[in-house]
């Protein structure tokens, strides 16, 4: 089963797990017992994941940039010419309907039992945030729509906008909590399918440098960046790039393969090459971690055609 791989931009939240500890442990040591149909479940239960985070977390986005338009006429005390409130138009993730088969609150045998509840609590609040959030901003167009701030003056409309607020920021808190907890066994799954792999090799190390690729990202959306963290993961990066970049060659072409592989890492050289220019100066700026940002998820975009 193919495995996705999501763009989480976790600076935009920061939230600190901490380590899982002996449950991970135990959770890791259950993917490789459950065999390559049990790492199968996993990665299903993954992707339907995934799937559901990026669909609420497009419509999140748009609610929070329209947020700004909403908080502005609420201070202001003045209704815009015009006010769209498109951020939920179109279909809306029902985070209690199955995707592909999975109940994301409730996994059944797609999980181990050691993370099951912890995660499945994460991705539930998850799921409660992005409703609460889509109810308060429909209340907010309809107060908007009808004009009911005039009886009240905007008062209203000012709670609407804390809900708002609150719920966008605790979605991102639990999407992050749910991608830490999540991670580790999902890749743990990755590698128990690809033990006879041909193209083993070739998978694990762009897996690797994606990684590598993404702790930058970390970096540089760091409220203060740490330059010496950055050069030293472009270093390494850097010099992953020249190793990789060439492996396997003929499994690749057996597999038809190899041009996929080669665009990845010819990405990976353009990351690079964005990323020494930010840095150049010993600074970075918030325009040029949102361009490295941007490259990331391009990277991404390689890196799923390529597995």
């Amino acid at each position: 089963m193919k495995f996705k791989i999501v763009f989480v931009l976790a600076a935009l939240i920061v939230v600190s797990c901490g380590k899982l500890g002996d449950k991970a442990s135990s959770a890791l040591d259950a993917v490789s017992d459950m065999g390559s149909g049990g790492a199968n479940s996993v990665i299903a239960y993954n992707n339907a994941m995934v799937d559901y985070m990026n669909d609420a977390g497009d419509k999140i986005t748009k609610a929070s940039d329209d947020y700004e338009k909403m908080s502005k006429m609420v201070t202001q005390k003045r209704k815009p010419t015009l006010f769209l409130g498109h951020a939920f138009i179109g279909r809306v993730p029902d985070i209690n309907k199955e995707r592909d088969d999975i109940f994301l609150l409730n996994p059944g045998n797609n999980l181990p039992s050691e993370i099951k509840e912890e995660l499945t609590n994460s991705v539930k609040a998850t799921g409660e945030a992005f409703a609460n959030t889509h109810e308060a901003y429909k209340k907010f167009k309809d107060y908007y729509d009808n004009e009911d701030f005039k009886d009240d003056d905007w008062a209203k409309g000012g709670e609407y906008l804390e809900i708002i607020k609150t719920n966008i920021t605790a979605f991102y808190e639990k999407r992050s909590e749910a991608y830490k907890i999540l991670r580790p066994i999902s890749d743990q799954a990755e590698i128990e399918l690809l033990k006879d792999h041909p193209l083993k090799e070739s998978i694990i190390a762009s897996k690797t440098d994606l990684a590598i690729a993404e702790e930058i990202v970390d970096i540089v959306y760091a409220e203060e960046v740490d330059i010496d963290a950055l050069n030293a993961k472009y270093d390494e990066l850097e010099a992953n790039h020249a190793k990789n970049k060439g492996l396997t060659p003929e499994l690749l072409e057996e597999q038809n393969k190899a041009t996929y592989y080669k665009n990845f890492y010819d990405e990976i050289e353009e990351y690079l090459g964005e990323v020494r220019k930010s840095k150049r100066d010993g600074k970075i700026t918030d325009r040029e971690a949102e361009s490295i940002g941007r490259d990331f998820k391009s990277l991404i975009n390689y890196y799923n055609r390529f597995v």
